[in-house]
């Protein structure tokens, strides 16, 4: 078979490994281009994960999350009002079940929006962490955000008379319902003068409230009118591809953040404004990083899979840069391909068996919206135009993973840009895997990844020298004492029974570290310090000592999922001291409440001190080195 120049799949023999390492297999591999076969002249993965700040929490600037919006009570009901009328309209413009996930409301976790922020990369705008590279797609925009990827463009201009002549009555009423003393029509007053008036156009103005609310959110809550011609289009059953655009503005966002962050450290930056729809950056990291999201809920046969996070619950979580970094082992590539008791209905793409589809006239369309997603393209938006390099991630769409190659830009006007993401599909045949196909890397891929974080960790090999004696508090596994207590997610923990009457007793710990990160980040995961002070009482009614268990670790290099098996953290003792500081793990309720949901006893202050000195240090390192 002769390729296309433009073709997406490639198909050859290679020694193929698991992505967490082990012994090479030669077998058919399947691609997606471009690829190389060289590592001569292809940057580091790790070229953009300089470090930002020292604290996540203690942000030396503002970070408003414009975009993040909770739909309003009578939003819903406009929904209920029209949904009956013109569902079968939405579904023709591809719309529908967007218009279904803006009921319902995502509680923002900004410590963990913010730790995956500082892990993009502008460059291939992806995430770099240090087992992988991985990136938000548009297979995400279809599942989490329920946009199309097939349609006209979102700069579609309007094309007849009655569609001009809607357009003039629509900026009219903007005009009429804008606030006193402003030119600009609130969402507020554009909703409570168009829901149940009877208006002939009442149908285009609720979508210019939804474009404006929920799509291409405005920072100041106002309606924009060059949604207009938007909205015009949808209502008239014209499928628009929504998922290019919104990704478009994600990544540009999550850019603008990763250079707040950085630059903060240096500028007097008082606030940033993220325009975006971030809920998306927070259900992408729900669906993936299994270990510290939250429980989701039961949702009905055909409700949008976002339902599933509706109001639930926020996990605490205490250090989120380790998390993030040990969570390589339990990271889901393709969450959306696992049969969860959830209701959420397979699209056809995620087949059982392997599949060569011809591509033809007949080629359904939800298999040509799976290879849109599939292909190296401009993502077009109505301020932004995005590089999209899925072959840099194709783990997350079942496909094995080589060397990606550098891709050409489009980007030198709108008109070019949309032509390349329109482009015709250039295989004659389609390969869909497996949806519980496990991807592996080629060699060379592995080997490259490997080096590039050997090389990372070499800058800032000698920073420290740790004692043997030194203390690195940690999260247990387990039930300790009747207290149920997280575990970070890529250790492996033997836990003993603690006898609170022996002086000194003996337990193993073996964990892996992260593969960047130095043993001082090891912080505890989803636990709070309290400042109080625990006494406690013995069955026989005198004062008591607190047991503690104390980290006293044997330092050696650790490697990550794209190395060689983590080193050990042994030495672990268990020590009977007289004062202890309690430490909790707390889940954030609705109200913004914690509740204790376990206990156990570890040093804080002086050791928190000693660890918020150092890693200050380390990141100073890391800055200077990135210059």
């Amino acid at each position: 078979m002769v390729e296309s120049e433009d073709a997406i799949f490639e198909e050859r023999e290679e020694l193929m490994l698991s992505p967490t390492g082990g012994n090479p297999t030669l077998r058919i591999a399947h691609f997606l281009k471009p690829s190389v076969v060289s590592t001569d002249e292809l940057p580091s993965p790790f070229l953009s994960a300089e470090p930002t700040i020292s604290e996540l929490e203690n942000l030396p600037m503002k970070v408003q999350f414009k975009g993040w919006q909770s739909p309003h009570v009578k939003w819903k009901m406009w929904v209920g009002n029209l949904h009956s009328k013109y569902q079968s309209m939405w579904k023709k413009a591809g719309i529908y079940e967007a218009i279904m996930c803006s009921k319902y409301s995502i509680f923002r976790q900004q410590d963990l929006v913010l730790g995956l922020a500082e892990k993009w990369c502008t460059k291939t705008n992806t995430f770099i962490f240090p087992w992988g590279e991985a990136t938000i797609t548009l297979e995400d925009m279809m599942a989490l955000g329920g946009y199309s990827v097939l349609g006209d463009s979102v700069l579609s201009p309007l094309v007849t008379k009655e569609m001009e002549e809607i357009h003039e009555i629509l900026l009219d009423a903007l005009k009429k319902t804008a606030t006193s003393g402003s030119i600009i029509a609130s969402q507020h007053s554009w909703l409570e003068h168009f829901m149940g008036n009877g208006s002939k156009y009442e149908h285009e103005a609720f979508l210019s409230y939804w474009l404006s609310k929920f799509v291409f959110p405005m920072p100041h809550y106002r309606i924009e009118k060059r949604n207009f011609p938007l909205a015009i289009h949808l209502a008239r059953g014209t499928q628009i591809a929504l998922a290019p655009a919104v990704l478009s503005s994600v990544y540009t966002d999550l850019g603008l953040l990763k250079e707040k962050l950085f630059a903060s450290k240096k500028l007097d930056y008082k606030e940033v404004l993220i325009s975006a729809p971030f809920q998306l950056v927070q259900l992408w990291a729900w669906e993936r990083f299994t270990t510290f999201r939250p429980t989701p809920i039961s949702i009905t046969p055909g409700e949008p899979r976002p339902a599933r996070w509706h109001k639930v619950k926020l996990l605490g979580i205490e250090n989120v840069r380790l998390a993030i970094d040990s969570a390589g082992e339990d990271f889901l590539w393709r969450p959306y391909a696992i049969a969860l008791n959830h209701n959420w209905l397979f699209p056809k793409f995620y087949g059982d068996k392997e599949q060569w589809v011809s591509v033809d006239a007949a080629l359904d369309k939800g298999l040509e919206s799976y290879t849109r997603c599939l292909r190296a393209c401009e993502l077009v938006g109505v301020q932004s135009i995005q590089q999209y390099l899925p072959h840099r991630v194709a783990m997350q769409f079942g496909i094995d993973q080589d060397l990606p190659g550098h891709v050409a830009r489009y980007s030198m006007n709108l008109s070019i840009a949309w032509s390349h993401y329109n482009r015709s599909i250039g295989d004659a045949k389609l390969y869909i895997p497996p949806r519980l196909f496990e991807a592996d890397v080629t060699k060379r891929y592995f080997e490259w990844w490997r080096q590039s974080v050997s090389d990372q960790k070499d800058a800032i090999k000698n920073f420290v020298t740790r004692p043997q004696n030194s203390r690195i508090p940690q999260v247990y596994s387990g039930k300790m004492e009747n207290y149920n207590v997280f575990v970070l997610p890529s250790s492996s923990v033997e836990c003993h029974k603690v006898d609170i009457k022996d002086s000194v007793k003996k337990t193993n710990l073996l964990g892996t570290l992260s593969e960047n990160k130095l043993a001082i980040d090891v912080k505890p995961l989803t636990v709070s310090l309290s400042q109080s002070i625990s006494h406690s009482t013995a069955d026989d009614g005198a004062p008591k000592k607190d047991s503690m268990i104390i980290p006293e670790p044997k330092v050696t290099p650790s490697e990550g999922s794209m190395g060689e098996a983590g080193k050990s953290v042994a030495g672990t003792t268990v020590r009977e001291l007289g004062r202890s500081t309690k430490v909790a793990l707390h889940v954030k309720h609705n109200d913004g409440e914690n509740s204790n949901h376990c206990i156990t006893e570890k040093p804080a202050l002086e050791l928190e001190a000693r660890i918020s000195r150092l890693e200050r240090v380390v990141a100073e390192l890391k800055a200077a080195r990135a210059k």
